[in-house]
């Protein structure tokens, strides 16, 4: 009981001490060192543009862009950021991208501004050069409060995982992770001094009961209720950043080239495009709109518009996926193995049996495996990703399902639709104009075809979806169901006559 109650005693002692700023709430755990040393000379160099608020359209465009990069063998990687920060997700995201970077050297350079997540991403690579008079830090993060209607600072849990993701960082680069730190948490004060080994830094509580005196020095730019903010020349004498430079040809000379060496990535109206047809809705329109054109052009067969209009989803979808960097041809092969697969059973071999099943698969999995960069989701961030791809496929195919309804219904009605049909001859609007209506519904009254009549039995010869032939008395003609799909062999009887339009259905129907 007594060894117990001593327990206890130390573990509130420590914390008591921990509170009191004799010790740093987060220590410097020995982080994997991943700075590089800089190349004598680079033969490759590329800068990309970096601009506006971090969100997730600009976290794709920088994602697409540094695969390009890559991919063009780039030996040296500059971030131009200038950027008032965003998304806290997506600016943590980029700067562990860049971090684990293995095949170029990487700068961040900041002319004007890095604040908030764009300070968070300079954290991330191998060196930082500012402009004399840029802004840097503060990196306090928010949150909407739905009570009050307000924003307020993230409670004390978020804010201790992000403080430790920084220092991570900031440590796995060689920079000090106090000043990383104090760009968070506004209750820190940061001092330095000078010690044989370089500069030290030490971190403590505003409300610390006493301060390190000399030869520790205060850096006045942090606490209290100040999330650390520093100008270009201030992060240089802090060790934060390596030089300066006020525009590119500074730059180009800080690193030892000319201003026209570098290849300068940016962003574009096609870098716009390529988001909207990304984000979930852009998404979940493309496909909706590709599967009623695809039965469109099913329920009147003939390579027409609905066909043309389905490719071109199609190939929009495949397209933005590409330029976002989450597909490659894989998936494009297995979205066109599907397709195939599915049309021999539409069309070789009728009947709703395995090779439609395989197209299906194939199909959908194209489609998941170009929406992500991950084939099995083993994160937080990739299980959001795959649920809100799953969702943009089960919304999409629950409004294609209410639209190829109302489509079955209101195929010779709708203003659109109705001018892709095929127009009637002009013997077959003789002889509408001809035809009788019903007295009580102003409807025409079926017409007699020369070869068969309404009422007519037969079976249908291949399956109607709705659009068919089925066979009458030895004869084959074109038919439609009255929209419901009818396999081959299937006993149908003629419900109506328009010119040569045949509708029929099923005899269980009848």
């Amino acid at each position: 009981m007594n060894r117990s109650r001593s327990t206890k005693l130390i573990v509130f002692a420590f914390l008591m001490l921990l509170l009191a700023g004799g010790l740093p709430l987060v220590g410097s755990s020995d982080v994997p060192s991943q700075k590089k040393t800089r190349p004598g000379e680079f033969h490759n160099p590329v800068i990309i543009e970096f601009k506006g608020e971090i969100n997730w359209q600009l976290s794709k465009y920088f994602r697409s862009r540094l695969l390009q990069a890559k991919k063009a063998g780039a030996d040296l990687l500059v971030i131009e950021i200038d950027s008032p920060g965003g998304l806290k997700n997506e600016s943590l995201d980029i700067a562990e991208q860049l971090r684990d970077v293995d095949w170029a050297y990487t700068v961040a350079f900041v002319p004007r501004q890095a604040i908030s997540g764009g300070a968070l991403i300079t954290l991330g690579c191998d060196e930082l050069i500012v402009g004399p008079n840029a802004r840097i830090g503060d990196i306090g993060v928010i949150e909407l409060d739905p009570e009050l209607f307000a924003f307020r600072f993230v409670p004390a849990k978020i804010q201790s995982v992000l403080v430790r993701q920084a220092r991570d960082l900031a440590s796995s680069k060689g920079r000090s992770a106090e000043l990383a730190e104090s760009m968070i948490d506004k209750d820190v004060m940061t001092f330095w001094r000078e010690t044989p080994n370089g500069v030290e830094y030490r971190n403590v509580r505003v409300d610390a009961v006493e301060m390190p005196d000399d030869p520790w020095i205060l850096v006045e730019e942090s606490g209290p209720e100040r999330f650390l903010t520093l100008s270009g020349q201030r992060a240089v004498e802090l060790g934060l950043a390596v030089g300066l430079a006020t525009d590119r040809t500074q730059l180009a000379a800080a690193l030892g080239l000319q201003p026209g060496d570098f290849h300068v990535y940016k962003n574009t109206i096609t870098d716009s495009i390529v988001y909207y047809l990304n984000h979930p809705m852009g998404t979940a329109v493309l496909i909706v709109i590709g599967l009623v054109a695809l039965f469109f052009e099913l329920s009147a067969p003939g390579l027409g518009a609905g066909g043309l209009l389905a490719g071109l989803c199609a190939a929009l979808f495949f397209w933005s996926r590409v330029l976002g960097g989450t597909s490659g041809w894989l998936e494009v092969v297995l979205f066109a193995a599907g397709v195939t697969f599915l049309l021999m059973e539409l069309f070789v071999i009728p009947g709703w049996g395995l090779p439609g099943v395989i197209g299906l698969i194939l199909m959908l999995g194209s489609v998941f495996l170009a929406s992500q960069d991950f084939v099995m989701p083993s994160t937080g961030r990739q299980w959001n990703q795959f649920l809100t791809t799953a969702l943009v496929l089960t919304c999409s195919v629950i409004g294609f399902g209410i639209a190829a309804v109302y489509i079955t219904k209101k195929l010779g009605s709708i203003p659109v639709l109705n001018q892709l049909m095929l127009a009637p001859t002009d013997d077959q609007l003789e002889n509408e104009s001809g035809r009788q209506k019903d007295p009580e519904t102003g409807k025409p009254v079926s017409q007699q075809h020369p070869d068969i009549s309404v009422g007519d039995w037969g079976h249908a010869e291949s399956l109607l979806r709705p659009a068919g032939r089925a066979r009458f008395a030895g004869r084959s003609f074109d038919v439609v169901s009255d929209g419901a799909f009818v396999e081959p062999g299937c006993q149908v009887k003629v419900i109506d006559i328009q010119g040569n339009r045949i509708m029929v259905a099923t005899v269980e129907d009848v």
